[in-house]
């Protein structure tokens, strides 16, 4: 018998879309099992025929609008040299505009930034108890186990991360395969039993809706926007993947198969009104609750782990950029760029994620925190591309108005009828986001005091070098490697080994590594070298706020760009800059104090870089801010 060989293109290509599968739809695959049940139960409408099919066809032309064209169509096209998310939108938009234009975009940038974290902590708890729910379907009486179970599944979740989620990324795609088909079957089934259903395709339905029900009507958009929870995974994955990939797997597979379920679900509530209970699990025959439950289970985890590495990501790059204190990293894969795993975050994530489940109990409770989460960013993500439709793409105003208005309205409604359940739990992300924003601005502005403080006496190091060379003429064999942040002032280290030691090494290398404002710096652009002559150098090396900055790399590049050196013989000079409070006005109050905090916890540059503590002479300088 002869067998079909799949040319070696199609197959690689059919794997990125299986990955893409398991990968970046995780999240917004999930919310059919609790999103059409809080549509009915959060504002109590009456479930009838004419409700059921005003709600089926608000949620389908959200799912049309809000993804397929807002998106897929729209922001995956903003992204910064193939990167995205709300961190590398930021970084794009903050070259434009004046200096008040910068300090909107990174104020509301980093507001983003920090709802993410509240999504972080969410995404999971409302996932898996979600499937877990379905216990209560198979036997009465089982809801009172189920945030228990919950927390003991995501914190073994959470327990496993440290081994890096490529050990069982290669499980992610086919699950996800196997649970879209398992949805759309689910549908279809119910949709050939009450075809009435597909009336909901009418937006015509979904305005009558409104127009009969009112204010309960629109508050129910609160509830409508968690079939849109997770669409910012489409945007923050885009540089793992492709435009390409992540619209083909949409098009021809995601939508379609969550628009069968959720019609499959209004169907099934048109025939049997009580099953709003659970409409998801009793679309289901008795034989396949088991089986369906395990399928959905892991669904969720799949979901979470993909939100709980997006966050492991933002975390790496708000490192790179400057935003959050240096933290132990775990590069997890020596093949695939950019996982990571951060000890401090997967323990705050941890907490948070079971302080969540034990507090809220039921996915009806942490609707209101979910969505407060999910529809900020989404505001946040629209602003930053309509400032960058205005600045890069030089968008006129009534082609941004045109093309934006809608997806604003959206935004806004979502976001305000979220707002309304701030005191039923809507506090809980804004409170998270609130202490992971408050803790990045002491941060930046404790850093860029420091900063300040240490440039402000410095000489320029070139004519600082020319005058130390005259005086202390001699030189001892060796090569030095002063690590400096600033590019052209005399490194703290250099001037304190000077004055005690009153030599320079045969070779020194000033090294400054340099975190560009691109998720990646082209191989040519990597190392710039600056030849001060006397067997002087500084080396620039360039990385972009995605990538690992690897020392035994850098120092091979500059091998190869002909300074002889070995890196195993050389001492590299490091400062620890101690920040004292003080009585000056750079930093002060608790923003001092949260900023002396984090820097006594910060890893050291030498766990940091990896450098090898006996080639290192490290020299703590205390600096009031």
């Amino acid at each position: 018998m002869k067998t079909l060989e799949i040319p070696e293109k199609s197959a690689s290509k059919l794997a990125l879309l299986v990955a893409t599968l398991g990968i970046v739809y995780g999240d917004i695959g999930t919310s059919p099992l609790y999103a059409m049940k809080n549509c009915f139960s959060l504002y109590n409408i009456p479930v009838n025929q004419s409700n059921i099919l005003g709600i089926v066809s608000l949620i389908f032309w959200s799912l049309f609008i809000v993804v397929s064209f807002k998106y897929i169509r729209l922001i995956l096209k903003a992204d910064n040299h193939g990167e995205g998310g709300i961190l590398a939108l930021l970084t794009r938009c903050s070259r434009f505009g004046t200096s008040k234009t910068q300090d909107f975009i990174l104020f509301i940038g980093l507001i983003g930034a920090a709802l993410f974290y509240g999504d972080g902590v969410i995404t999971p708890a409302i996932s898996v108890v979600g499937a877990l729910e379905g216990l209560e379907v198979i036997s009465r009486g089982n809801s009172e186990y189920i945030p228990f179970l919950a927390s003991a599944i995501l914190a073994g979740l959470f327990i496993f991360q440290k081994r890096g989620s490529q050990v069982i990324g290669s499980w992610f795609g086919p699950i996800m395969v196997i649970w879209f088909t398992v949805l759309a079957i689910m549908g279809l089934y119910q949709i050939f039993k009450h075809p009435v259903i597909l009336y909901a395709l009418n937006p015509y339905f979904g305005l009558l809706f409104i127009f009969h029900n009112g204010l309960s009507a629109i508050l129910t958009f609160g509830a409508i926007v968690l079939v849109v929870t997770g669409v910012e995974a489409l945007y923050a994955d885009l540089g793992h993947f492709n435009y390409k990939s992540i619209k083909q797997t949409w098009v021809y597979v995601v939508f379609p198969a969550l628009t069968l379920n959720y019609f499959g679900q209004g169907a099934l509530l048109i025939s049997s009104p009580e099953a709003i209970s659970n409409p998801f699990y009793l679309m289901a025959p008795e034989w396949s609750l088991y089986p369906l439950l395990i399928l959905s289970t892991l669904a969720t985890i799949i979901a979470s782990q993909a939100v709980i590495s997006g966050i492991f990501s933002i975390s790496w790059q708000a490192m790179q950029l400057g935003y959050f204190p240096r933290m132990k990293v775990v590069h997890t894969s020596a093949q695939q760029f950019g996982q990571v795993y951060l000890p401090v975050i997967n323990t705050i994530l941890l907490f948070g994620t079971l302080m969540t489940v034990l507090f809220f109990k039921s996915t009806e409770n942490m609707t209101a925190a979910y969505g407060i989460a999910i529809t900020g960013i989404m505001m946040i993500t629209s602003t930053l591309a309509i400032l960058l439709a205005h600045y890069a793409w030089k968008w006129s105003y009534w082609k941004i108005a045109l093309i934006f208005s809608p997806f604003a309205l959206l935004d806004i409604l979502f976001f305000s009828t979220n707002m309304l359940k701030f005191f039923t739990g809507g506090w809980f992300p804004i409170l998270i986001a609130a202490l992971i924003y408050y803790m990045i601005r002491a941060w930046k502005t404790g850093r860029d005091a420091l900063m300040f403080e240490r440039n402000l006496l410095k000489e320029e190091l070139e004519p600082y070098l020319h005058r130390i060379l005259q005086k202390y003429p001699t030189r001892i064999p060796g090569t030095a490697i002063f690590m400096c942040r600033s590019t052209d002032k005399v490194p703290t280290t250099l001037d304190i080994h000077v004055k005690h030691n009153k030599f320079l090494h045969e070779k020194v290398i000033f090294l400054s590594i340099v975190t560009r404002t691109v998720p990646k710096v082209p191989k040519e652009n990597r190392v710039e070298i600056l030849d001060f002559g006397n067997n002087i150098y500084h080396v620039f090396a360039n990385f972009g706020f995605v990538e690992v900055p690897n020392l035994g790399f850098i120092l091979n590049l500059v091998k190869k760009e002909g300074i002889a050196l070995d890196r195993h013989e050389a001492t590299f000079f490091l400062s620890r800059g101690i920040p004292v409070a003080s009585d000056e006005l750079y930093v002060s109050g608790l923003q001092e104090k949260v900023f002396i905090f984090l820097s006594h916890n910060a890893v050291n540059a030498t766990d940091y870089f990896q450098i090898p503590y006996e080639q290192v002479v490290e020299y703590g300088v205390r600096f009031e801010i």
